[in-house]
């Protein structure tokens, strides 16, 4: 008896180290999102990966590193697409306007890795092996709040607060609409980041 073909899926991974490697990333930051880090074990990880637990330490030493590689990846890629948007050679206006879409584009794409961000950012400042969260969430802040000086400086904006206060509403109505927005709603990510900039900006 021929024995039946493995998932494609599970082939491709087994087939490319890259490729089950950001499987397990994946994986890892669905789970910590769903269930929360606490309640989440390497095998429930390995399970949703289609791998053996074995085959997971082969790439990750524990279920400390498989969260610091989620957190080093999505730092990472936010970091510098924040510093290519707020060094782009465009009007303050629409720098702050392509961080709030970039903001909303990652909720819509990766949800998971910004809510494992949230949700574990305040466990983890200060404990060893993850000083880097601290260190690069400060410097995405710095440069949201110099394109928020800058679009104020230019008269962009309708109502004149400072600049932290206006950092922190920002932020915080951008940010957490992870909690609550879906892709498959009506309104998709690109039309809502103009809702949020006509409100922002005092707009219609």
């Amino acid at each position: 008896m021929t024995p039946e073909p493995a998932p494609a899926r599970r082939m491709r991974v087994r087939e490319d180290p890259a490729v089950r490697r950001q499987a397990i990333l994946d994986s890892a930051a669905t789970l910590f999102a769903r269930r929360g880090y606490a309640d989440t074990t390497v095998r429930h990880i390995a399970d949703d990966a289609e791998i053996q637990s074995g085959s997971l330490y082969h790439y990750f030493a524990s279920k400390d590193a498989l969260l610091e590689a989620v957190l080093r990846e999505f730092l990472a890629d936010l970091a510098a697409a924040t510093e290519a948007i707020v060094g782009a050679d465009a009007p303050p206006r629409q720098r702050v306007g392509d961080l709030v879409r970039h903001a909303l584009g990652l909720i819509a794409e990766r949800p998971a890795w910004v809510l494992t961000y949230q949700n574990e950012f305040l466990r983890l400042v200060g404990q060893p092996g993850f000083e880097f969260v601290a260190e690069q969430s400060a410097a995405i802040e710095a440069a949201w709040v110099r394109a928020l000086t800058e679009s104020a400086d230019a008269g962009d904006f309708a109502v004149d607060v400072p600049v932290d206060v206006r950092y922190r509403l920002v932020r915080d109505a951008t940010w957490t609409a992870v909690r609550w927005y879906r892709a498959d709603e009506a309104a998709d990510a690109a039309a809502l980041a103009e809702q949020y900039l006509a409100v922002f900006y005092g707009t219609h």
